[in-house]
């Protein structure tokens, strides 16, 4: 249905009107716009003439009509000048009504802004009308009402299926809406532009996954934008008009959409702030349901850690990624995120996402003021909101975010490295979002994300569960994580798989399981300081991720397991090992998913032999490289005393070749070794010993490289000796070398000069960096120290001057060993705010060796297996047996508490079920006399000293007992001959059974306690 007089009626001739009226326009320096007004109004009077619809025409609607053809609405792209310059005026109320009168048009599709932009060749009108919106936000002194609208109109600009942005125009109306979060003093504005950037984010994501679904699509119908629509009816993008209970609302005025019956009434004005507070609270509640950021003044749980806040909140603008948006982004793109030859954007929606999704990275990666936090500050609120935004992306992420190169390169290159500095954060708020993505890409995107998830594990997780410095919050929350991550049994299995089974790798398990096992025996607690009741708290915990842990291991063993009470033909002969694995690996496979996720692609080139196994899951090799793997740990152990001793070791287990250049590539890239035990081995005067080193330094090249960063890069490896003749050796070879790799250079006369040289860098640099030396050597006695050590020639000044200068801006740092950190951590520190200051440097030094670590795995593309065999099992527990047992052991011993025996007994129990369905005998026998020795059914002891757990523990051996009686063997043997007082007690307990009729093992075992 169409009527052009009541269109122009409805918003162009209204707006206009409106203008033209306001006491603002009439003034001498708005002419401007005044003319421009007026002659919009005119050629709008004379076009709708044209238009004018036949005098029969009965309809009277007053409603802006859906568009059905180019013919039969007023063109609103030719009449955009006046807004243009009422959003400039910086008058509030023509601001406002321009703004409204643009957002209805778009929402519409009146105003589509495809032509050229006549003032900007090479964009579109509707760059410049999002630009125009975006500017009428001047700061913090923008009027509040001039916010409301902005949000509003950009969020239907972003949504509408009218009009396309992309690139640095989607840029720009994300940032604008960032920034009035950050800067607006209202907290309906907030929290309107806050539940606004979720939204627009979850459509331009939305968009990019169902444009690969449905190619054909340009845009994504609104009823396929997850949460977008859920939000619609609470937070209409176009203004919610309540005159005459009519809501005009685009989503049903779509081209498609049939038109309401009956007269509607003309839309009123804006609503007031006022108005929207309801909406506002109504869209964060859904936002919340639909798994999304809350509310501030709520508790979440979204994050993955229970009862924790998350507030809303900010800081520096978005970057203007719009000054790198050009037409060849996409390939610069491509270069910048990764060696991957041929990752591109397959559509325009894809590099869309990905520029947002980069822009939030960077914000989450910017530095905090010095000082304690403030939660008010523009820095904090940016860096909580860039994190919240980013947790939101990852937990809706579609198929494509997913899979696609760019994406999971972008992770990498930038998300990655922006939690290496966020998750060791001192402001918890801050370190519990890290901890939250953390685990969303721990669940979503592990098979990519192989050495980045060692890095997070190794220098943030376990590194604050191992020192004794680390707050109590700060290990609280990690351990909050760990019960998450322990709760899963396929990701249980599948880190001791990649690193515990990698040659290269940490052992994340195996640390892992001895770490809590420390905290579930309260010795954290004594080193933190903690308050008995905290102590308690950190014990519970680290005993719920044991137990945690072992029932994922007897869950996922569970077919394995034969329940005793069901089985016929106990007696017959068990399969073999070939007939299990041909049987069980096709169920496996489909009980826990395809082999490996991940498409494999090019080796890292990381010396490992799982790289080379692609993905697959084999256990028997797995066996075999752990086995490797203990090897080589215990060959690097013994080279770390007695340096001789682990190279005859490793030799002799054939892990290590005899020849010097087979020695010398292993002390290059064996990380774990004493740095100055490496440096003693270099330089020692035997003759074997000096062929290593000639092919340790002849291993390096030194081409084109300046003299200062090649001796940097020479000391990098290991600790000088402390012995002059050693270093001598060291020295000379070092020189020697560097004149070899360039020979065309013309500073030095001769090997001797470089070897001179480098040994006064090695002086200037103890000289000026050394704190026992109270006077310092000035520039003009270092070129003074170097005359005529060029063949009785001296070099060029300005030379020896720029390498005083480098030296003194930064010294040559050799390598330390890892060692020193580790031992200072194990100190007791004497007050509490020594603690923190020293658990604040130990932060700062955590954060940049996670982002050293993190920047240089960027690029590296590293196979992760996913482990679908059951006999994984196996090797996991008798690697990690023995901290299980002591952790339940001590808990059982020295604490009272009902829940700790709760759980000691409950991982005694899955140990055992462990331990029976691999027949691993010497463990089994281990943790049926345990649990034997807490019954105090013993000579020694009364009956009247037991106490609650004592009488658990009985429970618990008996349901033993029934359950796998038939796997002890002779561990229930060991238990009736070493407890004697177990044949009378049980004799008895079964007697009473009997006689009373009473079948309750809890009243049974009371009622003969007492008696006794």
């Amino acid at each position: 249905m169409y009527e052009g007089k009541k269109t122009k009626n409805m918003f162009l001739t209204r707006a206009l009107e409106k203008i033209l009226a306001d006491k603002e326009v009439k003034k001498s320096h708005h002419s401007q716009l005044r003319k421009a007004c007026e002659v919009a109004l005119e050629e709008i009077k004379e076009e709708s003439e044209k238009l004018s619809p036949p005098p029969d025409s009965k309809s009277d609607s007053s409603t802006l009509p859906p568009i059905k053809s180019k013919t039969s609405f007023v063109e609103a792209d030719k009449y955009f000048l006046p807004f243009e310059l009422a959003c400039q005026s910086k008058c509030p109320r023509i601001v406002i009504t321009s703004l409204d009168c643009l957002q209805k048009l778009i929402a519409y599709g009146h105003l589509t802004g495809s032509a050229p932009d006549s003032t900007a060749p090479g964009k579109k009108l509707i760059d410049r009308i999002i630009e125009t919106i975006c500017g009428c936000f001047q700061g913090p002194q923008t009027d509040e009402g001039v916010q409301l609208q902005i949000i509003k109109a950009l969020l239907t600009a972003v949504t509408s299926q009218h009009i396309e942005i992309h690139e640095g125009t989607v840029l720009q109306a994300v940032r604008t809406c960032y920034n009035i979060y950050l800067a607006s003093k209202n907290l309906i504005n907030q929290t309107t532009a806050k539940a606004t950037l979720t939204q627009m984010l979850n459509v331009i994501f939305a968009r990019m996954e169902n444009q690969a679904v449905s190619p054909s699509l340009r845009h994504t119908p609104t009823s396929q934008c997850p949460h977008y629509c859920v939000s619609q009816c609470y937070f209409d993008p176009c203004i919610l008009n309540h005159s005459e209970g009519y809501c005009l609302n685009p989503a049903h005025l779509c081209s498609d959409a049939k038109e309401p019956a009956g007269e509607t009434k003309q839309p009123t004005e804006i609503t007031e702030p006022a108005e929207v507070i309801t909406k506002v609270t109504e869209v964060t509640e859904v936002a919340e349901d639909e798994g999304t950021l809350g509310s501030d003044s709520e508790n979440v749980h979204a994050n993955g850690i229970p009862g924790t806040p998350i507030s809303a909140s900010f800081t520096p603008s978005l970057p203007d990624d719009r000054l790198s948006v050009c037409s060849n982004d996409t390939q610069e793109s491509g270069a910048t995120t990764g060696p991957v030859p041929g990752a591109k954007f397959s559509h325009i929606l894809q590099k869309d996402a990905f520029l947002v999704f980069r822009s939030l990275c960077k914000l989450s990666m910017k530095p905090l003021s010095d000082g304690p936090p403030d939660p008010k500050s523009h820095e904090l609120r940016s860096k909580v909101l860039s994190l919240q935004l980013l947790l939101s992306i990852l937990q809706n992420a579609g198929p494509i975010f997913k899979t696609n190169e760019m994406f999971i390169n972008a992770i990498k290159q930038y998300l990655c490295v922006a939690l290496s500095k966020n998750g060791v954060s001192s402001i918890p708020e801050v370190f519990e979002l890290s901890l939250s993505i953390f685990l969303t890409l721990l669940s979503h995107f592990k098979t990519h994300l192989k050495m980045q998830i060692e890095v997070f594990f190794k220098e943030i997780f376990l590194y604050i569960l191992e020192t004794s410095t680390s707050s109590y919050d700060h290990k609280w929350m990690v351990i909050q994580t760990l019960t998450r991550i322990c709760a899963d049994a396929q990701g249980v299995v599948d880190i001791y798989v990649n690193y515990d089974c990698d040659l290269n790798a940490a052992n994340i398990f195996e640390r892992l399981v001895n770490d809590l096992s420390k905290i579930a025996q309260g010795r954290a607690g004594h080193e933190l300081g903690t308050t008995p009741l905290q102590e308690l708290t950190l014990r519970k915990k680290g005993l719920e991720c044991l137990v945690s842990i072992l029932k994922c291991m007897v869950e996922w063993s569970k077919d394995q397991y034969v329940n005793p009470n069901s089985q016929t033909s106990l007696g017959q002969e068990k399969p073999t090992e070939q007939e299990t694995n041909e049987t069980k690996a096709p169920e496996t496979i489909n009980r826990y998913g395809s082999i490996n996720s991940l498409d494999s692609t090019a080796s890292s080139g990381i010396g490992s032999y799982s790289t080379q196994m692609s993905g697959t899951d084999n256990p028997e090799q797995f066996e075999v490289l752990k086995q490797q793997k203990e090897i080589i740990e215990q060959g690097i152990d013994l080279f770390n005393k007695k340096p001789k001793r682990g190279v005859q070791y490793l030799q002799e287990q054939g892990m290590l070749g005899t020849t010097p250049e087979d020695l010398a590539q292993f002390l290059h890239q064996e990380e774990r070794l004493d740095s100055t035990q490496v440096g003693e081995f270099l330089g020692d005067n035997d003759r074997f010993n000096k062929e290593v080193m000639y092919a340790y330094v002849d291993q390096m090249d030194f081409q084109g490289k300046d003299f200062v960063y090649a001796l940097r890069t020479f000391l990098e490896g290991f600790r000088l000796p402390g012995e002059a003749q050693k270093i001598d050796r060291l020295m000379e070879k070092f020189a020697a070398r560097y004149l070899e790799c360039n020979q065309g250079q013309t500073e030095f006369a001769s090997a001797d000069t470089a070897y001179v040289l480098a040994y006064s860098i090695i002086m200037l640099t103890t000289d000026l960096h050394s704190p026992q030396v109270k006077n310092k050597m000035t520039k003009e006695q270092y070129i003074k120290m170097n005359r005529g050590i060029n063949d009785s020639k001296d070099l060029p000044e300005e030379y020896l001057s720029a390498i005083y200068d480098e030296i003194a801006g930064k010294k040559i740092a050799m390598k330390e060993t890892k060692e020193i950190t580790l031992k200072s951590n194990k100190h007791s520190v004497a007050s509490e705010k020594q603690r923190r200051l020293l658990y604040n440097v130990e932060m700062e030094q955590m954060a940049k060796t996670a982002k050293a670590l993190m920047e240089a795995v960027s690029h590296v593309q590293a196979p992760f297996t996913s482990a679908t065999h059951l006999e994984h099992v196996r090797p996991m527990f008798k690697l990690a047996w023995t901290p299980f047992l002591a952790a339940f052991s001590v808990g059982l011993q020295d604490c009272d508490d009902t829940e700790v025996a709760f759980l000691c007994l409950e991982g005694i129990r899955f140990a055992i079920r462990i331990a029976c369905i691999f027949t691993i005998q010497l463990e089994r026998d281990a943790y049926i006399q345990a649990l034997a020795r807490f019954t105090l059914l013993t000579a020694s002891s009364g009956i009247t000293e037991m106490k609650q757990k004592n009488i658990d523990t009985i429970k618990t051996l008996i349901t033993v007992a029934h359950t796998d009686g038939n796997y002890l063997g002779n561990s229930w043997h060991e238990v009736w001959t070493r407890y004697p007082l177990f044949i009378s007690f049980f004799s008895a307990l079964f007697s009473l059974v009997i006689s009373s009729s009473c079948y309750n093992i809890t009243v049974s075992i009371a009622v003969l306690l007492h008696i006794s």
